[in-house]
């Protein structure tokens, strides 16, 4: 949906495999005895499903929101602690960021209220009551959802909200995310004392260990949104001419992958070069980009046929700042770009760049 690809890490199949058991094995059996073992199986994998089919539009509903306010949006990833929209830049404006943040609690909002309204529909005496009982759950679950994301703490949608808030009443983006990226570690900080004491009593063992494990989650996170903002302001003035390298290690269309590996990747150790053709820049070739193509054609291919032609997605300007390279990197998931003036290449720049420059900034300033 609007170019945004969905990825699912390997730890979210853990979580799915565990609360589909644990449906399985101990709420349906419990709730509704006599059953058969597959009437517990199939309605446990049904309601793991459905709930985590709720994550993912939750997410959905803020990529969708982020896109269609030009902000641009990578990829959406499950895992281990529901699922994340990857948004390569910060909105424009409080107003936008308050959009953004708020369209997955409205969604969770209207998915519970479906499911809440499908439970009560089904009246006291159900016709079934293992599907009124999945429902439940899955009510109870988005409802779930939409309280805890709505606390007022980054990386949460109500730390998202909160920031938006400072932010048009200060005016100062910084302070705002500052202020909300506290307001996630104290929240972290209550729920790694709710686990400790859930762990202590004996009774709660298992909740306790996920509360910390999402707490220590949430303070990561936290911190990592103020360092972003910090990083983004400090690099601001810093244009792309300053930190690009300007000796180039370049390559020909015309060589097949086999020579790029040999004479260029295992030479030079980097995994990203401009693809250079009568002395004006046509393309990118990565490592990535060369295990894409069956190993066994290695050899028959050549570079040409396996680059990424040059754009204005995947190269920058000298005049260009540092926020843009970083945005643009993030983007296209290249991790060095080519610095294109005037037709001609002048240079490139990496990650390693940038965040040498950075240090050296920060060393200096201490």
């Amino acid at each position: 949906m609007l170019g945004i690809r969905v990825i699912a890490d390997y730890s979210w199949f853990l979580i799915v495999a565990l609360i589909a058991g644990t449906l399985t094995v101990a709420s349906f059996p419990s709730a509704l005895p006599g059953r058969s073992m597959l009437s517990y199986v199939t309605l446990g994998v049904i309601t793991a499903f459905f709930f985590f089919a709720s994550v993912l539009v939750h997410e959905l509903a803020h990529s969708v929101v982020a896109v269609l306010n030009g902000i641009p949006v990578r990829k959406i990833t499950l895992f281990l602690f529901g699922g994340v929209a990857e948004i390569t830049k910060e909105p424009p404006d409080p107003n936008t960021e308050l959009k953004v943040a708020l369209a997955g609690p409205a969604t969770s909002a209207a998915l519970a209220a479906a499911f809440w309204a499908a439970v009560l529909l089904m009246g006291p005496d159900p016709a079934r009551p293992g599907l009124q009982l999945a429902l439940l759950h899955l009510a109870v679950a988005n409802t779930s959802l939409l309280i805890f994301n709505l606390l007022p703490g980054l990386p949460l949608d109500g730390g998202r909200v909160l920031r938006a808030i400072i932010w048009r009443a200060s005016k100062n983006l910084k302070k705002a995310t500052y202020i909300a990226s506290m307001a996630g570690k104290v929240l972290a900080g209550l729920l790694i004392v709710a686990g400790i004491i859930a762990i202590l009593s004996g009774a709660y063992i298992i909740p306790g260990l996920w509360f910390i494990f999402i707490a220590l989650f949430l303070r990561q996170a936290a911190e990592s949104s103020y360092r972003q903002i910090v990083m983004k302001e400090a690099l601001a003035g810093v244009r792309v001419a300053g930190v690009m390298t300007r000796d180039v290690v370049t390559v020909s269309p015309e060589i097949t992958l086999v020579e790029l590996i040999d004479r260029f990747l295992l030479r030079y150790h980097f995994t990203c070069y401009p693809v250079m053709s009568g002395g004006r820049p046509v393309g990118v070739i990565t490592i990535k980009l060369v295990k894409h193509v069956p190993r066994g054609d290695w050899g028959a291919t050549s570079v040409a046929q396996a680059m990424v032609p040059i754009t204005e997605a995947v190269s920058l300007t000298p005049d260009d700042d540092i926020p843009t390279a970083i945005q643009k990197m993030a983007a296209s998931g290249l991790g060095r770009l080519p610095v294109v003036a005037e037709d001609r290449l002048v240079g490139i720049v990496s990650r390693r760049d940038i965040m040498a420059h950075l240090q050296i900034r920060s060393d200096l300033s201490a």
